[in-house]
C-alpha cells in the first residue's frame, strides 16, 4: 500500500493532484497530515496515526511539514525525502546549495529579522547596485507564484519588504528576456519526462496559477544537463525544475518538490501520476 500524506488545507491543486493518483493506483491510500501526531519516545519523535491506518510500504508526502516527515522516513520509505523537501520549500536554502555548483539566477538574501520591517537604506544601496530596477522581492517560501513581487523603485521595495512581514525573503534581478516566460521540466528518479514552457503575456510571473499558458518544449541539451544536475543534487525522487532563458544561457530559478503537474500532464500528455506511482512501486520491490 502506498499513503499519499498531503496538507489538509494547503491548495486545490494539489487535492486534485491527489486525487489523480488515487484514482490511477489500485492501492494507494490519501491520507491528511492531520491523521498524525508527533510524540517524544525512548526510540526518538515519532509519528503515530491516530486512524491507525494499515502502515504503508511507501509514501507519496506531498506535504511541507518537515518534522513529520522526518518522523515518518524513520520506519517507511519517504516520497520525497525530509532534507529534499526542506531544500525545495526555502528559495534561499536552495541558492546556498546549488548557486555554487549550477548557474543560478542570481539572488541576496535579507537580512534576518523578527517583524515586519523593510532593510535599512545602506542594505539596499548594496541591492540596488547589484541588480537595479525593477528588481524581484519574493518570500523564501511559498507557491504558485503567491508572495512573488516586483519592486520598479525603492518605495516599492521597502512597502514589499513590510507586506511579506517576518518571514524570510529574497532579492533578485528581473531578467527582462524571461518576463513572464519559464521552463518547468519534470523529473523522475534519473529521466526527464518532459518539459512545458509556460507564458503568461500579462504578469511578470510564469506560474500556471498566475493565468499562464503551457505548451509541450524540447529541451537543449544543456538544459537537460542542468535540470538533471539540480534535481540530483537536491536529492530528490521527483521534481519540477524551473529555468529560464537569459543572455547569459539557461539559469535555475528554483526547484520543486511536490508540485502540481496536472497543467504539465494536460499538455504533454505524459500520465505524470502513473508513472510516479510505477517509480515508488520499482523503489519497495
Amino acid at each position: 500500500m502506498i499513503h499519499i500524506i498531503y496538507h489538509g488545507y494547503f491548495s486545490f491543486a494539489i487535492h486534485k493532484v491527489v486525487q489523480d493518483l488515487v484514482s490511477k493506483g489500485t492501492d494507494v491510500f490519501a491520507k491528511p497530515h492531520t491523521d498524525y501526531v508527533l510524540l517524544a519516545e525512548k526510540e526518538g519523535v515519532v509519528a503515530r496515526d491516530m486512524k491507525g491506518d494499515p502502515t504503508p510500504d511507501a509514501i507519496l508526502f506531498f506535504d511541507k511539514d518537515i518534522r513529520l516527515a522526518r518522523a515518518l522516513e524513520k520506519t517507511c520509505p519517504l516520497f520525497n525525502p525530509a532534507d529534499a523537501i526542506a531544500l525545495a520549500d526555502d528559495k534561499i536554502a536552495t541558492y546556498e546549495a546549488l548557486a555554487p555548483f549550477l548557474p543560478m539566477i542570481d539572488t541576496i538574501p535579507a537580512p534576518f529579522h523578527y517583524r515586519p520591517q523593510a532593510p535599512k537604506d545602506e542594505f539596499l544601496d548594496y541591492v540596488e547596485a547589484h541588480f537595479g530596477y525593477p528588481m524581484v522581492i519574493k518570500a523564501a517560501k511559498g507557491s504558485f507564484g503567491e508572495q512573488v513581487y516586483l519592486a520598479k523603485n525603492r518605495d516599492e521595495a521597502k512597502e514589499i519588504a513590510e507586506k511579506i512581514g517576518a518571514t524570510d525573503y529574497l532579492f533578485q534581478p528581473f531578467i527582462a528576456e524571461s518576463a513572464g516566460v519559464d521552463k518547468r521540466v519534470l523529473v523522475i528518479g534519473d529521466e526527464i519526462l518532459g518539459a512545458i514552457e509556460r507564458r503568461n503575456d500579462h504578469d511578470f510571473r510564469a506560474n500556471i496559477a498566475a493565468g499562464s499558458t503551457a505548451r509541450p518544449i524540447r529541451l537543449t541539451e544543456e538544459e537537460k544537463s542542468l535540470a538533471l544536475a539540480a534535481h540530483k543534487k537536491a536529492g530528490l525522487a521527483f521534481s519540477g525544475i524551473d529555468l529560464i532563458d537569459s543572455h547569459d544561457g539557461p539559469l535555475l530559478v528554483e526547484i520543486n518538490s511536490n508540485m502540481s503537474y496536472l497543467g504539465f500532464q494536460e499538455a504533454t500528455g505524459i500520465d505524470v501520476s502513473k508513472k510516479l506511482l510505477a517509480y515508488v512501486e520499482a523503489q519497495i520491490r
